[in-house]
């Protein structure tokens, strides 16, 4: 079975637009897709496979989420959903892509995000990158290992 990482953004653009800035940084090539949803694929840099990657806007967001139910992804409106199997190398991938996209556009807030579970880096421009070797949750009860590193 595929799992899926997800790199979430933090700017207005919308899906069609971060496709544009995407294929100019990374390997990756059109498919499909419009406004709400535009699917990419690139080759792994890491194995001889591809990536199949969907840029959209985040559903995950609950708009009347209380305190008890935010999450580190709430104020990132744009998911680029990576998907690959075995789950090791799709992680090995999507760490490249971050830090590349990290690299390329630094004004950019970025959250790397394991099945959007777990928090495993977090880039926060003026502030730096953050890579969380512990198992953290995007979820409120870990807010406290988070907060500095995620806007809200």
């Amino acid at each position: 079975m595929a799992t899926d990482e997800s790199i979430f953004l933090q700017l207005d653009d919308d899906p069609e637009q971060v496709a544009e800035w995407l294929v100019a940084v990374l390997p990756f090539e059109r498919l499909s897709g419009g406004q709400d949803e535009v699917v990419l694929r690139g080759a792994a840099a890491t194995v001889d496979g591809w990536l199949r990657v969907a840029v959209s806007r985040n559903i995950y967001v609950s708009p009347d989420a209380g305190p008890d139910e935010l999450q580190a992804i709430d104020a990132y409106p744009i998911e680029i959903g990576i998907r690959y199997k075995p789950d090791e190398v799709l992680r090995r991938e999507a760490r490249l892509a971050f830090d590349k996209l990290v690299e390329a556009r630094p004004e950019i807030p970025m959250l790397l995000v394991h099945e959007v579970t777990i928090l495993d880096a977090a880039h926060l421009p003026g502030t730096g990158t953050q890579y969380f070797e512990e198992s953290v949750t995007v979820d409120a009860p870990d807010q406290d290992k988070w907060r500095e590193w995620v806007r809200s």
